[in-house]
């Protein structure tokens, strides 16, 4: 009898460093059982359990192996979203503050004549709304067909649903690029900032937002430990492929080939209305508000357990190709 294919591929270096001592720090656990009837391929993965590993040489975690399941994450992230939840997820603020400070912190950094901005991951538009109220020239990339349509429609603005290597093979280029909560979906992160790379007009930067995954893994462990019948999870299903710390980050985009690398605490979700009583939302948004700003105040502040997200602002040097990439 024919032994039944592999359901994962093993990964023997580090994404970013290249580096072959990879150590397990966390179980993560698959759950698909609601694909049962939309995919039941994907839904063969229920149970399945795969280890994290973190690299000794440079402190980034990743998965041990990836599912050999054809488009595996084309078929994970296939979500039917309805035109209601469209339609509010736009509407909503909660990533306004995170939105607004990555704005400001990119005019502050781009010359005022050139504002072409590429939103890579655009979601439904809610950056690109806001960009554009700023007085950027925006544009965005969306690979799911539904929520890059409603983007399109309610901003008015070009949303591409192809490969940011479309854009790059029409010659396309920008003065700012934002991955806003989308590098840490994305196996072999230099790749994908290699290409980002290649969009970034030489002197332009990039903005990435990811969470910080050692102060992620960190907080999990501990509420597991509290909270009775509670399982620390970073990245069941692969949701979460990469774990980035500040040093990985400022590294993967250094061998990406930008310079000028910084990275400090990102600013927080905000609770809405619609989301929570007042009460539980003033109590939450004032924790999540007054981490931030101990973060960003307090000596070594990314390494603190108050930084639970991080961000980069990198500058696309001028000339020479990207470095590292695969």
């Amino acid at each position: 009898m024919t032994a039944p294919p592999p359901m994962f591929m093993s990964l023997d270096r580090c994404w970013i460093c290249g580096g072959r001592d990879l150590r397990p720090v966390h179980r993560l656990l698959f759950e698909f059982s609601n694909y049962e009837r939309q995919d039941p391929g994907l839904a063969r993965y229920t149970d399945q359990r795969l280890d994290l590993v973190r690299c000794r040489a440079c402190g980034f975690a990743q998965p041990a192996g990836l599912p050999t399941l054809p488009d595996y994450f084309g078929r994970m992230y296939d979500q039917r979203w309805s035109a209601d939840w469209m339609a509010r997820e736009f509407a909503s603020g909660y990533k306004d503050l995170i939105f607004h400070s990555v704005l400001g912190a990119l005019a502050r950094l781009v010359p005022a004549p050139r504002r072409r901005l590429l939103d890579l991951g655009a979601h439904v538009g809610r950056l690109l709304r806001l960009a554009r109220d700023a007085g950027w020239t925006a544009e965005g990339v969306e690979l799911n067909p539904q929520t890059a349509a409603f983007a399109a429609h309610a901003t008015g603005l070009p949303v591409h649903r192809a490969d940011a290597r479309t854009l790059i093979a029409a010659g396309r280029q920008y003065d700012a690029v934002t991955l806003i909560d989308v590098l840490e979906h994305i196996p072999d992160p230099v790749a994908m900032l290699a290409t980002a790379r290649a969009l970034v007009a030489p002197g332009g930067w990039i903005a990435v937002k990811v969470p910080h995954g050692p102060v992620q893994l960190r907080k999990e462990i501990w509420r597991a430990r509290v909270v009775r019948g509670y399982r620390a999870t970073v990245a069941d299903n692969l949701v979460h492929v990469n774990h980035f710390s500040p040093r990985t980050l400022a590294l993967a985009l250094e061998r990406a080939g930008f310079g000028d690398v910084h990275v400090g605490p990102a600013a927080p979700e905000i609770t809405q209305p619609e989301d929570a009583p007042r009460g539980r939302r003033w109590a939450m948004n004032g924790m999540r508000r007054t981490a931030y700003a101990l973060a960003r105040i307090l000596p070594g502040g990314t390494q603190t357990p108050f930084t639970l997200h991080l961000q980069a602002y990198a500058r696309a040097e001028q000339g020479g190709p990207a470095r590292g990439a695969s």
